[in-house]
């Protein structure tokens, strides 16, 4: 029983995160978690070579597991770094979070504050264009307008009414869309011109372009007449 609520528990975990990461990340193309559920697989095989009884088999499959643990540990540090995102943040950074809601209102900056801070935001996202960056996350953030992430969020969820990943992608699809009708851009390809505002992959660029504007690319440029 044990053993069947450890997968059950872990799962859970996993879907929960994956779900709180576009409130970290502006790009989450490359954060894949299948790995959790590989290490989850890997301990049912191992339960139901405890319920086998098989002394061998269970024996290799825990050699296997540490090994896989100890290669998934090493090279998937980055997602997991408790630097990102401390347990109170874990609990307060949810794509559905509401100032109305009683434990976000409880930890609410403060109107002043969310002002101030996005008038700082907002000088480097417009000035600085800070969006560029591929590897930009809120942590990052935070640190350059010296405030907690939790803070950070707050604000972006105040003012914007948008997580993160949608706050930062929505300043790249404006960037690309300004760039792309130049004339000196014409040379670019649409790819090119895409990670130069901060994309880091074609899936995440045609999707977010095609929510943020209800059209493909091609589709955009074919009605400002750039292309035929």
């Amino acid at each position: 029983m044990s053993g069947i609520l450890y997968i059950i528990l872990s799962t859970l975990e996993i879907k929960k995160y994956q779900r709180q990461i576009s409130n970290i990340f502006s790009n989450t193309e490359k954060i894949n978690l299948n790995w959790g559920y590989y290490l989850i697989i890997g301990i049912s095989t191992i339960w139901i070579a405890v319920i086998i009884k098989s002394e061998i088999l269970i024996f290799s499959l825990v050699v296997l597991f540490v090994v896989l643990a100890a290669y998934f540990g090493i090279s998937k540090v980055g997602i997991l770094n408790p630097d990102l995102l401390t347990k109170k943040d874990e609990e307060n950074l949810n794509t559905d979070n509401d100032l109305e809601h009683p434990k976000y209102r409880k930890n609410f900056a403060g109107d002043e504050m969310i002002q101030r801070i996005y008038k700082k935001l907002d000088f480097l996202m417009n000035d600085q264009k800070i969006y560029k960056d591929p590897e930009l996350n809120l942590n990052h953030i935070a640190k350059l307008l010296d405030v907690h992430a939790n803070v950070l969020s707050q604000t972006i969820n105040s003012v914007e009414n948008k997580n993160f990943y949608d706050y930062i992608n929505r300043y790249r699809i404006e960037e690309f869309k300004r760039l792309v009708i130049l004339p000196e851009n014409q040379k670019f390809t649409i790819l090119t011109l895409a990670f130069e505002c901060g994309f880091n992959s074609k899936t995440s660029f045609n999707r977010n372009f095609k929510k943020f504007t209800g059209c493909s690319p091609r589709e955009f440029l074919k009605d400002q007449k750039i292309i035929s």
